[in-house]
């Protein structure tokens, strides 16, 4: 049995000669295992533990000396392999790996010589993933073992999706399903697959068995609902939502964002008495803040800083306090008590870089752009305040992306790209590169040079290729202007699968096919997108341009006029007053 006993495969090696086999019964099936020296057993264990830790060089230094005690040990190769793979020594994880498929042929070795391919830049090394991870899963079914059968079959599928070869990732999906019925991962995925791919019967069927094989499972209850939304099943979405939420470690925090979504369909009283019941019995500090942005949610600003009050005699920190009477404005439309709140964060609380980047955003839209560039500039003032190396960067990205917006607002695009582009030299390929590039990519959408948007995304999928956020940028581009549709439709199915239930996305995925010609497709996402995302103005505007394709001139200036209620960009507000206009000038001349 290969996998379960990876630890406890060691030999004893030396002049003495290794122990002799031991011989177990698992599953039902006579294994035989090797013995474990002392000597070794003491580096290996000292190794796990250093794992645990994410202190990869000391694992991969205790695994070292414990190999002498067996050099032909094929699992503690491919382990140490793996380590190698996390510490960027890529030339010795392949040493490794062959080592250890000289000794044996192992899931192991073959999910590292996976790893070890997806590790790679370039196209020739990454081809080489998905035959070991078919391996992987062969030898697992071989062995029986049904933690080894779950994880490679669902890298596997993954990888199969990454390639954009959905339907093979579906295949794969239901064999793991077909060997291990009760794999709860296994019908997750399948879910997800079939609801990217169009089955969404199917989908609806594999996450109801989920939840029967873990009724507590709140992701899964959590999906189901958005499908059932999608899917227009309104009535049992809601059963779905209130399941999660009486399962929820953190039931307001789901709550709240069915509130947000009940609201956006016009069932306010049902979600004020959602939050009713569920900010009953709150009473320490942060749980009344919570509470406050619960309220803001399902549209009762005075309750929400009646809340924040009552938190901050609690003990709750000035510039939480900001951040929540800031956030209940804006609830009200008071768009200047909102920055005033944000603006009155003390400096040297924690939430100033988050106030003033707040206080900034609200600003620029309002066109008062020398005041918003001062409050970003006084947030850039505290970025190296940030208590890790990783969010001061985080911290210096987040100021680079809104000062680059206040130059486009300005109409100085070529500014604000260099600006992002100093801002990515910087970072190279640090945590922020996808944010960078992003942002860089649709700065050059904005201002008309999409080929060279795309360009930036495909760069940056060739190194991530499991970025959402870059197979949706891309997708949604190319779809946008027709540029090698089949391919742009695959990106997004692939990222409705990797992000399942993003009604943004399930918009782009409908987008692409609007304007491949498949309008029968077109209208099955759009409108799942619709009612995914009832308040957004984009996609009302996509499910508008549907309507009015199909001549139903009356629902798609509803949907037009609905979107402009919901404050689009400029953008999008100055084409959905076009489209308007031609639709009237159309039905007043009789046409």
């Amino acid at each position: 049995m290969r996998g379960a006993l990876a630890a406890a495969l060691l030999i004893a090696a030396g002049c003495a000669g290794a122990p002799k086999p031991v011989t177990k019964i698992v599953n039902g099936r006579v294994v035989v295992s090797r013995a474990i020296s002392p000597e070794a057993y003491e580096h290996v264990t000292r190794a796990y533990l250093f794992e645990q830790d994410e202190r990869w060089k000391e694992a991969a230094d205790e695994l070292q000396r414990a190999l002498p005690f067996d050099p032909e040990a094929a699992e503690e190769r491919a382990h140490l392999a793996e380590l190698f793979i996390r510490l960027g020594r890529l030339d010795d994880a392949g040493e490794q790996i062959a080592r250890s498929l000289q000794a044996a042929q192992t899931v192991e070795a073959y999910l590292a010589r996976a790893h070890l391919a997806e590790a790679y830049g370039d196209d020739a090394h990454r081809a080489q993933a998905i035959p070991a991870l078919r391996e992987a899963a062969r030898l697992a079914l071989e062995d029986a073992d049904p933690e080894s059968i779950e994880l490679t079959h669902l890298e596997l599928s993954e990888a199969q999706v990454v390639t954009l070869d959905l339907g093979a990732a579906l295949d794969t999906a239901r064999r793991l399903v077909d060997a291990l019925p009760d794999t709860l991962r296994g019908r997750v995925q399948l879910a997800v697959l079939a609801w990217a791919t169009g089955a969404v019967d199917q989908a609806a069927a594999a996450l109801a068995s989920a939840i029967e094989i873990e009724p507590n499972d709140v992701e899964a209850r959590i999906l189901l609902a958005e499908l059932q939304v999608a899917t227009n099943k309104i009535p049992a979405a809601k059963a779905s939502f209130r399941g999660a939420i009486a399962r929820a470690e953190a039931p307001m925090q789901v709550g709240e964002a069915f509130a947000g979504w009940l609201v956006l369909r016009g069932d306010v009283t049902e979600a004020q008495e959602l939050a009713d019941r569920l900010i009953a019995d709150v009473g320490d500090a942060e749980t009344l803040a919570a509470a406050s942005l619960f309220e803001r949610a399902v549209k009762r600003p005075d309750r929400a800083v009646a809340l924040v009050e009552r938190a901050s005699k609690l003990g709750l920190a000035g510039g939480r306090r900001g951040l929540l009477l800031g956030a209940a404005a804006l609830a009200r439309e008071d768009k200047p008590g909102a920055v005033a709140a944000y603006l009155g964060v003390d400096k040297r609380e924690a939430s100033f870089f988050e106030a003033r980047l707040r206080a900034a955003e609200i600003l620029r839209d309002q066109g008062k752009l020398d005041e918003a560039e001062r409050a970003l500039n006084d947030a850039a003032g505290v970025v190296s305040q940030a208590d890790t190396p990783a969010k001061v960067e985080d911290r210096r990205i987040d100021v680079a992306i809104a000062l680059s917006q206040v130059d486009e607002k300005r109409g100085d695009a070529a500014r604000a790209a260099r600006r992002l582009d100093e801002a990515l030299g910087k970072d190279g390929e640090a945590k922020g590169e996808t944010r960078l590039t992003l942002a860089l990519a649709a700065v050059d959408e904005r201002r008309g040079e999409w080929q060279r948007a795309i360009a930036r995304g495909e760069r940056l999928l060739a190194r991530k290729p499991r970025s959402v956020e870059a197979l949706n940028f891309v997708g949604f581009v190319a779809a946008d202007h027709r540029f090698e549709l089949p391919r742009a439709i695959r990106r997004l199915q692939a990222a409705v699968v990797l992000s399942p239930g993003s009604g943004a996305i399930i918009d782009s995925l409908g987008w692409a096919y609007f304007h491949a010609g498949d309008l029968a497709r077109a209208d099955v996402y759009l409108e799942q997108a619709g009612r995914l995302e009832p308040g957004d103005a984009e996609v009302l505007q996509h499910l508008g341009d549907l309507y009015a394709k199909r001549q139903e001139r009356d629902r798609a200036l509803a949907a037009y006029r609905r979107a402009l209620g919901y404050k689009p960009s400029e953008r999008v507000a100055r084409e959905l007053g076009d489209r308007i206009r031609t639709l009237e000038a159309k039905s007043a001349a009789g046409r």
